[in-house]
């Protein structure tokens, strides 16, 4: 199964082209079967939905929530992720969650005030994987976190306004001895297909696919097939 680990859409995301119900068709359309749905998190997005932090969890978990029955509908699998931009931060660098539960996303809202450390700890607390997506984003001044506080690397991103660095990604990802994803960071329809993981069929959720992240060997393709990590 290709499954893309880094998706959004509106309107959680502001910055996405598509609602959370179109999703589904456009990967299955690209010969994908699952996705995390990994909207972002932190204020400028929002705090646009409301200024209510208690209706901001509801907005984003129903968003989720209309894409994941969506894809029930069209036999396709939509797990629930998030982007954290820790605003506390250096170069304010943001986290893919996986494994996180929608229970541990109410309960824990706003994570993006958090410090590294202290989102670090959460996950491991929670049994949450964190990996840091696109460290070499310079054109948006992203750079490497602390690699202390971190799971895994995002060490293919091949959004078309940016330069992937995927070779800076595996480096940085084989030096600490990191867990790699890839994801398309999916924000408009053509972008569905470029980028993911080939994972078993098996997978039926999040849960399920942290387990297989920590264990499995990663296979990471792009729109030419698979990858070499090298």
């Amino acid at each position: 199964m290709k499954i893309d680990m880094h998706t959004h859409c509106l309107p959680v995301s502001r910055c996405a082209c598509h609602d959370p119900e179109q999703l589904p068709a456009f990967f299955m359309e690209a010969g994908i079967g699952a996705i995390v749905l990994t909207n972002h998190c932190y204020p400028y997005h929002c705090e646009n939905l409301s200024p209510d932090p208690s209706e901001q969890v509801r907005i984003y978990l129903d968003i989720y929530r209309r894409c994941r029955d969506k894809g029930e509908e069209l036999g396709f699998r939509v797990f629930f992720g998030a982007e954290i931009r820790l605003m506390r931060e250096p170069n304010m660098p943001e986290f893919l969650l996986y494994g996180l539960s929608e229970q541990d996303f109410v309960e824990s809202y706003p994570l993006y005030n958090c410090t590294q450390k202290e989102l670090f700890d959460f996950c491991n607390e929670k049994d949450i994987l964190m990996v840091q997506a696109h460290p070499f984003r310079t054109e948006q001044g992203h750079a490497p976190a602390d690699m202390r506080y971190v799971h895994g690397i995002e060490v293919y991103n091949p959004h078309p306004s940016f330069d992937s660095r995927i070779s800076d990604g595996v480096r940085l990802a084989k030096e600490n001895g990191m867990i790699m994803t890839s994801g398309s960071d999916f924000h408009v329809n053509g972008q569905a297909g470029g980028a993911g993981m080939i994972l078993p069929d098996t997978i039926l959720d999040q849960f399920m696919l942290r387990d297989f992240l920590r264990t499995g060997e990663p296979v990471i393709f792009n729109r030419d097939g698979v990858l070499t990590l090298a």
